[in-house]
Formats: C-alpha cells, structure tokens, sequence
C-alpha cells in the first residue's frame, strides 16, 4: 500500500497516545523542553508497513524549514526539510539549510530503504499532509 494522508479517529488518537512518541523543541540549537505527542489530528501514513509521517513544527528563524516525527522500523526520528515551490504548483523538499541542531543532520539513518522511505512518505505528505483537495492537486517531488 502506497503512502496517504489520514484524519485520525478518536481511537486510531488514543493508539498513538499509546506509543508515547515525544520530539525535543530546539531554539538556537539547544533543546527548549521535550514535547510529548498527543492526540494529532492528522498523519501521513503506510498502514501495511506501520510508517508513519508527522509533521510537528517549523524552524522559527528559517519558516521554511520544516520538523517531522518519521516513525519507522518501530523506531522514531526527527527529521527536518526545506520547503520551496518550483512552480506555484510544484513543490520541492530539499535537504535543510539551517538544521535546528547538529545532531539532526541527513540522512538521518543509514538503514536500507529509510530514505527511499522517507522521500515517499514526503511526496505523499505534500504541503501539509492534510486529507484534502488542495494537497491532492500539487506535483510533489524531492532534491534528495
């Protein structure tokens, strides 16, 4: 099954309530407190592969630059990837210009198919991984 973007029922919250995902929040590379994820409201998802894409802040110095929990192989990452448009319907993720810290650097993981992953589940995740026309009518592609 292919990557898609999914509003999550008030069970499939209390599911991911259950796996106890946190993410630290970074100002000027240095850790400001630890975020326990709860309840969201939306997800990029392969559900035969249980991988999971969440979008959960943006870099505030550098908005373009965006932060995801990326669950996969059972394990959690922090991701993070600048956001530019092509074409006012073509849009680009590329690999960070400013990373929130420099223990999240690309690749991320050199485990086989993390990346091919990854890229898929971005492509599906499109502007903002919400379930809705908009997303579903914008060329997504990756630099990486």
């Amino acid at each position: 099954m292919a990557f898609i973007n999914e509003k999550l029922t008030p069970e499939q919250q209390e599911e991911f309530n259950s796996w106890k995902i946190s993410y630290p929040l970074y100002s000027m590379r240095q850790v400001v407190k630890t975020i326990k994820m709860k309840n969201p409201c939306e997800w990029t998802v392969d559900k035969e592969r249980n991988i999971y894409l969440l979008g959960v802040y943006y870099n505030r110095d550098y908005y373009e630059e965006n932060i995801f929990v990326f669950i996969w192989n059972k394990k959690s990452y922090l991701v993070q990837f600048r956001k530019s448009w092509e074409d006012e319907n073509t849009l680009v993720w590329n690999i960070p210009e400013h990373y929130v810290s420099k223990s999240i650097v690309f690749p991320y993981s050199q485990e086989e198919n993390f990346i091919d992953d990854l890229r898929s589940a971005l492509i599906a995740y499109c502007e903002n991984g919400m379930p809705n026309q908009w997303n579903e009518e914008i060329k997504t592609k990756c630099n990486f």
